[in-house]
């Protein structure tokens, strides 16, 4: 996906469903249809290594998994039939076997082992996917290079690589425009410990107190396609590693209306209400856009520094930030472009600059646009004209003036 949705739940998921109307993993390969770009047979410690071979990713078919990397859900629009197929002969080596896609647009691969089910992955490297099998079996595997988004216009070209290498690792310099900036935050000292573990019931995002009960995260880590699919549970202050300052369970919740009637630019915001009021025992961040000087000061780089902190999926239940972001500009359609490390997790982290005494978010984070053609991919967050303007509307502090979604 463009890296929007969290990592690791607090809770075990249940495995999802293959796709509709399509097959069970434990299937004869006839079953799948035959392979759009062919197949092969590989023995184990095969060569070249590597073995690579390049398809045209997508189709019509909306699958939603388990993502074997980080537990939350792996969702791609994929062909019927698989795009490959490997019938591997497997060895007393001990070599892992692995399968993963190189791509200028967002992928998403699955694959089907000889037994067990689908495995999925979105985003192990940048927005390049991975599956990884520690003890393979003999047999054939039916595999999907998928796309996060539907398609439009002519299919992505990706390479589908499967390698027997120990290990893939990630390259994380796009999305940390060539250095990782990032650094540990001591999440019980203020003003991080405002900052929080957004607990959803098959995964997880960051969120920020804006008020004595309301959080702000991202309308995606709630929302897709129209519908709320993963509601809270709990929201964690100044989670860090296994602890945290304090707790509070959901009272309710509102998605900004335009990102559920499918408009993502400028939308992707929503208010989580609270049964605690944690913001007055820890206090909360203020929610407000640059003035015109603060933007010349920053096009300048004299401007305030930009924070932002959240839990990275690369370094799951730690709390990281970045003390200096770069800051890029305020685009159209209530959009801020910046240069903060952030990756899958972070969604809903706060961009924020101190003001005065106090804090004031000025963004929320989104996701990140591939840009292939260019250095650097491009980070997006929402800035908050919107979030200022619907704040008036619904309210703030668990006690909105327009009833919030509520919790079944």
């Amino acid at each position: 996906m463009h890296r929007i949705l969290a990592v690791t739940a607090l809770t075990t998921l249940a495995a999802f469903p293959a796709l509709a109307d399509q097959h069970k993993p434990d299937e004869q390969p006839s079953r799948f249809g035959q392979p759009t770009y062919g197949e092969v047979t590989l023995i184990t410690n095969f060569q070249p290594d590597p073995h690579t071979v390049q398809i045209q990713a997508g189709g019509p078919h909306v699958g939603t998994y388990e993502d074997q990397r980080t537990g939350n859900r792996c969702q791609g629009h994929f062909a019927d039939n698989p795009d490959f197929r490997l019938n591997f002969e497997a060895g007393d080596l001990g070599f892992p076997l692995s399968f993963y896609v190189e791509a200028g647009a967002d992928t998403v691969l699955l694959v089907a082992p000889p037994e067990g089910e689908f495995q999925c992955n979105d985003d192990y490297n940048g927005l390049n996917p991975a599956v990884r099998f520690d003890d393979p079996l003999g047999g054939t595997y039916n595999i999907w290079v998928g796309t996060y988004a539907p398609l439009s216009g002519q299919p992505p070209v990706a390479e589908l690589s499967i390698t027997e290498y120990e290990t893939i690792t990630p390259d994380f310099t796009r999305a940390f425009f060539g250095e990782d900036d990032r650094v540990v935050i001591d999440a019980a000292t203020a003003p991080w410990n405002m900052i929080g573990f957004l607990d959803l019931s098959e995964a997880s995002c960051t969120a920020a107190l804006i008020g004595p009960a309301t959080v702000l995260t991202s309308a995606h880590c709630l929302a897709e396609n129209g519908q709320i699919v993963t509601p809270p549970v709990e929201f964690l202050a100044g989670f860090q590693n296994g602890a945290h300052v304090a707790r509070s369970g959901i009272s309710g919740y509102h998605v900004a209306q335009g990102y559920l009637n499918g408009e993502q630019e400028g939308t992707d915001y929503a208010f989580v209400y609270l049964t605690e009021p944690l913001g007055d025992q820890l206090g909360w961040m203020d929610v407000g856009v640059l003035t015109p000087e603060e933007i010349s000061a920053l096009q300048a780089g004299a401007g305030p520094d930009i924070l932002q902190a959240g839990y990275s999926y690369d370094q799951q239940g730690t709390l990281t930030g970045n003390l200096d972001c770069p800051f890029i500009e305020v685009a159209p359609q209530n959009v801020l472009v910046h240069q903060c490390d952030t990756l899958q997790g972070d969604s809903g982290s706060p961009l924020f600059i101190q003001d005065g005494d106090r804090y004031r978010i000025i963004g929320v984070e989104s996701r990140t646009d591939p840009r292939p053609n260019e250095e650097y991919d491009r980070n997006v967050a929402m800035y908050v004209d919107y979030v200022v303007r619907e704040l008036a509307t619904v309210g703030q502090g668990g006690a909105p003036a327009a009833a919030p979604q509520p919790i079944k």
